[in-house]
């Protein structure tokens, strides 16, 4: 006789109850707990994944917050632009290429030699453009001076071309600076 038939034949009473209690142990263990083992992993892979996607939405909020704050400061730095810097009008404009380039010119012992002006609305834009060329004359030091004054000044001014030669005048030693310049005021629609 072998030492488990002992067992059964002589404890018979509480091997039985012992493997009906393992048997259902086991059962559970593989009914219950493994697929729900195997649940919960699955749901922690799922939350895992859902903060992730969380974080990337998040991200995706503050960028596009970000880039909201940042097109509301440039949409008033261009107004603050357009109503502080540039010009207000065709005339001052006008003024701005002429009368005031003339008195800087004067101011620095130039001579203004000749100018011609031009406007013209810019394509879908509520901008105009008034631009100059504008021919003076006078000694390098001068021309310096001016070209520095015109630089820094708080107008707005765009200097598109500068051309510096003899003065056709020939004035001894005089040299003559040919300006292209332009600015930029609220127009009419188009």
């Amino acid at each position: 006789m072998t030492i488990w038939r002992r067992v059964m034949s002589e404890r018979k009473g509480l091997v039985w109850p012992l493997l009906i209690a393992l048997g259902v142990n086991i059962a559970v263990l593989a009914l219950g707990v493994f697929p729900l083992q195997a649940s919960v992993a699955g749901d922690e892979e799922r939350a895992r994944a859902v903060k992730m996607q969380l974080a990337e939405a998040q991200k995706l909020e503050r960028t596009a917050n970000d880039t909201r704050a940042s097109q509301v400061r440039a949409d008033q730095q261009l107004k603050q632009f357009y109503s502080e810097v540039l010009p207000a009008s065709h005339a001052e404009a006008r003024n701005l290429l002429y009368l005031e380039l003339r008195t800087m010119a004067q101011q620095n012992g130039l001579e203004f030699s000749q100018s011609n002006t031009k406007y013209e609305p810019v394509d879908e834009s509520t901008l105009s453009r008034f631009s100059a060329n504008v021919s003076l004359s006078g000694d390098y030091a001068n021309i310096r001076r001016f070209l520095y004054d015109l630089e820094t000044a708080e107008e707005f001014y765009v200097v598109e071309s500068v051309k510096l030669g003899p003065s056709s005048r020939r004035n001894g030693g005089s040299l003559e600076i040919l300006l292209s310049l332009s600015t930029y005021f609220m127009g009419a629609h188009r």
